[in-house]
């Protein structure tokens, strides 16, 4: 769809179908890119239905030449939408000079080569998948897709990172909280590949960052990354300085923008602090 010059519009299925029926039309869907099993359980809609695992046959008689698509930077990339503070979800429309300019700066901010293999964890629904996926993609690495079943255990969890030779993961900071927790009761050896570990979407407690330190091998680097979806994914990063030993309580700071990006921090009446 990116390729094309469009803009994608992610509906997860498991979503309850009065939902799925207010962003197709909020969203003014005109085409439904879909798998044939899937059809059942969408709401009625007006857009053209392309299935990817029934269709091949008339999408391969298309020609295979590359697009010319005459797509702008202004141009739209995606819409996702979040739960919204009136009861109504709320469309965010990102465009496409915002995607390009954040893959290009979370791949070097993360210092992604060819050799890299980073899981794509986050649920597609997720504008968090794409920082997965294209600054992966720039960089010329492997996007590594995450199977429902691996994480029914935090030793099979640990298996599918050695199997699959992962380098980097981007975590949700509930779930990582919940990995330390299992760590510290059952102690596992960590796959040497795993370089960098990156939490985020939730608040993270220094206590587990001291707890992450006592089990997990000091060349693993931790980042908290913090964004919201209006400003395209993650905006700004704090590393973590596993090395320093003093004793830390409460929050963990969301760190610095990345680049290209300004921070504003206000009091509370909106104003700019000195």
């Amino acid at each position: 769809i990116l390729k094309a010059g469009g803009a994608y519009v992610p509906l997860d299925p498991s979503y309850p179908t009065e939902r799925l029926s207010y962003l197709l039309s909020d969203a003014g869907i005109e085409v439904l890119l879909t798998q044939n099993n899937l059809l059942s359980t969408l709401p009625s809609h007006s857009a053209q239905v392309v299935c990817v695992d029934t269709d091949g046959g008339v999408i391969e008689s298309y020609s295979q030449d590359n697009l010319v698509t005459g797509v702008r930077a202004e141009n739209l990339a995606y819409v996702i939408y979040t739960s919204g503070s009136t009861g109504q979800p709320k469309g965010v429309t990102i465009a496409q000079r915002n995607l390009v300019e954040h893959g290009m700066t979370m791949a070097a901010e993360y210092h992604l080569t060819v050799s890299d293999r980073v899981l794509q964890f986050a649920a597609l629904s997720f504008d968090v998948a794409l920082e997965e996926i294209l600054p992966t993609w720039l960089s010329g690495a492997t996007v590594v897709l995450r199977p429902p079943a691996m994480l029914t255990s935090v030793g099979e969890w640990v298996d599918f990172i050695d199997t699959h030779n992962l380098t980097v993961l981007n975590l949700p900071a509930a779930f990582w909280q919940e990995w330390i927790v299992d760590l510290s009761t059952s102690p596992q050896d960590l796959p040497s590949c795993l370089r960098l570990v990156i939490v985020g979407s939730e608040q993270v407690q220094w206590s587990r960052v001291a707890l992450w330190q006592q089990y997990v091998p000091s060349h693993i680097e931790l980042y908290n990354a913090y964004g919201v979806t209006e400003a395209t994914i993650t905006a700004t990063v704090y590393k973590s300085d596993l090395a320093n030993q003093e004793e830390r309580t409460g929050i963990v700071p969301i760190g610095q923008p990345i680049a290209n990006t300004q921070v504003y921090v206000l009091d509370r009446q909106m104003q700019p602090v000195p």
